[in-house]
């Protein structure tokens, strides 16, 4: 079992009338999903499900299997090729969902150590010491040209950030950004949407953080009212993880 605690709201926004993101936590197992869907009418809310779903059904019964945390990466591979499979095949058998796709970020948490898989402009967030810091990559045209074309942010067309380069579901082949890290007692793991980035900058979602960090419910309904307040035109989602210390069974029992 893992040891930690988390909180998770999801919001369709001041505008929005359908909420086309999904969340999944799973205190217990460590495993922590949230998929935010596009392609308009019901195809968004249909890929989100499907993904998470199929991804956490496979994530799920493979650590049921007590893999290593050598195994971990290549699970979450496997897991996303299904949710990528399965969206596509969906697509297929309905054609009024084409062109439909979804992020999606999937976290496994053990012990000490965080793994990360992630496809989309959906953002993972690392709270340490009172700093915020991104550790996913967003996959869209904006930071694509940023990043190859060296232009500067400031130049680019925000209708950029909105092109996607890497969805689960529409493109023949994904390249997911996959990663492992430690992770220490005091952090904050912040998964989201990007309705939430989208309208509050990275600074003010730290000073959320660094004022409502106790109590991790109301952090998550303080920063879902800060984005509706603000404006948010898309559906807004987080999700909050921290560790806690971890006591074996001897030494409770010394």
């Amino acid at each position: 079992m893992q040891h930690m605690r988390s909180a998770w709201r999801s919001d369709p926004g001041p505008i929005r009338v359908n909420n086309e993101d999904r969340v999944l936590t799973d205190e217990r197992n460590g495993v922590f999903l949230l998929a935010d869907g596009m392609g308009g009418g019901p195809g968004g809310e249909v890929a989100s499900a499907l993904a998470v779903t199929t991804a956490s059904d496979i994530l799920l019964n493979g650590l049921s299997e007590r893999v290593t945390e050598v195994d971990i990466p290549g699970l979450m591979t496997e897991a996303l090729e299904a949710a990528h499979a399965a969206v596509f095949k969906r697509t297929l058998a309905d054609p009024s969902l084409e062109g439909m796709g979804t992020t999606l970020d999937m976290v496994v948490i053990r012990r000490d150590r965080l793994f990360v898989c992630h496809v989309g402009d959906s953002r993972i967030y690392l709270f340490r010491g009172g700093t915020l810091r991104q550790i996913t990559s967003d996959d869209n045209y904006a930071a694509f040209l940023a990043e190859s074309e060296k232009i500067p942010p400031h130049f680019i067309p925000s209708g950029y950030r909105h092109i996607l380069t890497q969805a689960v579901g529409p493109l023949a082949e994904l390249i997911p950004e996959i990663q492992s890290l430690e992770i220490q007692v005091g952090d904050i793991l912040l998964m989201c949407s990007d309705g939430l980035n989208e309208v509050l900058r990275d600074n003010e979602i730290e000073e959320i953080i660094n004022r409502s960090r106790d109590d991790l419910d109301a952090l998550a309904e303080t920063l879902i009212n800060a984005s509706n307040n603000r404006g948010a035109t898309d559906n807004v989602s987080v999700a909050l993880i921290e560790p806690l210390p971890f006591f074996p069974l001897r030494r409770l029992l010394s």
